[in-house]
């Protein structure tokens, strides 16, 4: 009779802790992976930082390099499919997010989306979650700040490399620009950031005496900070703008002088204002010798969403989708993330002026 209770007690045993055990959940990170990519480095960095801070989450993420190419953003998501990977996290370009926006909705995997804000995926009930501000949203903010200069003369340097964000971004700004100050004179001058000559910027940058220009390049670029740079030698006084995409270390290298005049959007609060950002911050460049990227702190974000609907018991991609939208506001570690009925989400913007302070 005791060795028969024994082994009842045991059997319940196991089964308690079998039950307790569950399996591990995939999640894709499609993203800048070749070597030297400040952004694939940064955002493994983001992957290793959660797994630090959440040792018991069942997420297991394998990454993908889709070189922010959408040719291999295309194949890359391929090798999603041959591995039946049901949610994924995407740090890419707009343009790239086009290419699979319909492979995505047709086999239904949830997608959380962290650095795309073509307007392309706004107001859509799919399986595609925005945790960033659509282009339009986010050029009506920079707008705004701009407008505050009151300036006459605007230059737009517009990088046509990624025209799936920077056609509706500039059409966005311009229009807010134009309502808000009816007199300003706006130029755009259209590059292309993979070959550029900055010297040939003299002629359109000398044309007029500009109050503000504002570099338009999505995606991180080491040249948006060599243009500023050279705008600055013939207009010392002016006021340069960056998208929020160029917060990394590399463009103050690559800014020198100009960036002491220089305005950078933020979707988070300075680090020097905020412990909880200070703290993200700080654990990477100690524990991983980087500078994480503002798209980093998204995929940190990101993880932590699908490690709260995984733990609510939303582990496939229809519940998980179901319980994120339900929740309305969730609170992360690195701020809350509101959703509206299409999975897109609304945020304010920061304005960082001592860009060297966010990474000393």
């Amino acid at each position: 009779m005791n060795r028969m209770y024994q082994w009842l007690l045991l059997t319940m045993v196991i089964t308690f802790f079998s039950s307790c055990v569950q399996p591990e959940i995939k999640v894709a990170l499609l993203t800048k992976l070749e070597a030297g990519s400040i952004i694939g480095t940064s955002e493994i960095a983001a992957v290793k930082e959660f797994e630090r801070t959440h040792p018991n989450s069942r997420i297991h993420v394998i990454p993908f390099d889709d070189g922010w190419d959408p040719v291999r953003t295309k194949q890359a998501y391929g090798e999603v499919q041959r591995n039946n990977i049901q949610f994924l996290i995407t740090s890419h370009t707009s343009t790239c997010a086009t290419e699979i926006i319909s492979d995505i909705n047709r086999d239904k995997r949830l997608t959380i989306v962290t650095g795309a804000t073509t307007t392309q995926l706004s107001k859509k009930d799919d399986y595609i979650l925005r945790i960033i501000p659509d282009a339009n949203q986010e050029q009506t903010a920079i707008a705004a700040k701009i407008a505050e200069l009151a300036p006459k003369n605007i230059l737009i340097i517009r990088d046509l490399s990624n025209p799936g964000y920077v056609i509706p971004a500039q059409e966005a700004v311009i229009s807010e620009l134009r309502r808000l100050v009816n007199t300003v004179k706006i130029k755009t001058y259209d590059i292309d950031a993979n070959k550029i000559d900055i010297t040939g910027l003299a002629p359109v940058m000398t044309d007029a005496s500009y109050e503000v220009l504002y570099v338009l390049i999505g995606g991180y670029r080491n040249i948006a900070g060599n243009i500023a740079q050279y705008f600055y030698t013939f207009h010392p006084e002016a006021t340069i703008f960056f998208t929020p995409w160029m917060n990394n270390k590399e463009l103050i290298n690559t800014a020198g002088p100009a960036i002491s005049k220089s305005i950078l959007p933020s979707l988070f609060p300075s680090r020097k204002e905020s412990p909880n950002i200070e703290a993200y911050m700080s654990s990477i460049e100690t524990n991983l010798h980087l500078s994480p990227t503002i798209i980093s702190l998204k995929v940190y974000q990101a993880l932590e969403l699908l490690d709260l609907a995984f733990r609510a018991r939303a582990a496939n991609p229809e519940k998980a989708k179901t319980w994120l939208l339900s929740q309305k506001t969730i609170e992360t570690r690195l701020g809350s993330i509101t959703f509206d009925a299409f999975g897109d989400s609304s945020a304010g913007y920061y304005f960082i002026t001592d860009i060297p302070g966010e990474f000393n």
